[in-house]
């Protein structure tokens, strides 16, 4: 009989940075489950924010974050994992694509790992400043 291993959440956390990294955004969903949510807080401007659920919804929700800003600089400093949870902290700078307004500064991430895929990802950031950023005025 052949044993099927789980990806720890440790593992699933690093293979998603790993795919983010290198812009492999059409292998991204298959590390998420079915009924995933996506939650970011902010402005309607911010076209990456707001509540998601399902599968279907993580490619079109990276494709549009990556479409709006040129990274600058995108710094994961720490990865900690309790159980299915893990939390990551970091720095970055993005340029926005639409007004050439730039913004920066910390983030988190908590993202929730079962069965190897991920259930929640919910990124914290200061929503203010992305919204500033897209005000074309």
């Amino acid at each position: 009989m052949t044993q099927h291993s789980v990806r720890s959440t440790a593992d699933t956390v690093q293979e998603f940075f790993n795919r983010f990294g290198v812009g492999d955004l059409p292998g991204l969903p298959e590390l998420f489950a079915e009924r995933t949510e996506l939650v970011v807080a902010g402005a309607p401007v911010v076209p990456w924010t707001g509540h998601l659920v399902g599968r279907h919804e993580v490619e079109g929700y990276f494709q549009r974050f990556v479409a709006a800003v040129d990274t600058q600089r995108f710094d994961v400093e720490r990865i900690a994992v309790d159980g299915e949870d893990a939390f990551v902290l970091g720095e970055f700078s993005h340029k926005i694509v639409s007004t050439g307004k730039s913004f920066s500064g910390p983030f988190a991430i908590r993202i929730t790992v079962r069965d190897g895929l991920i259930q929640r990802y919910q990124t914290f950031e200061d929503s203010y400043a992305a919204a500033t950023a897209f005000d074309g005025s």
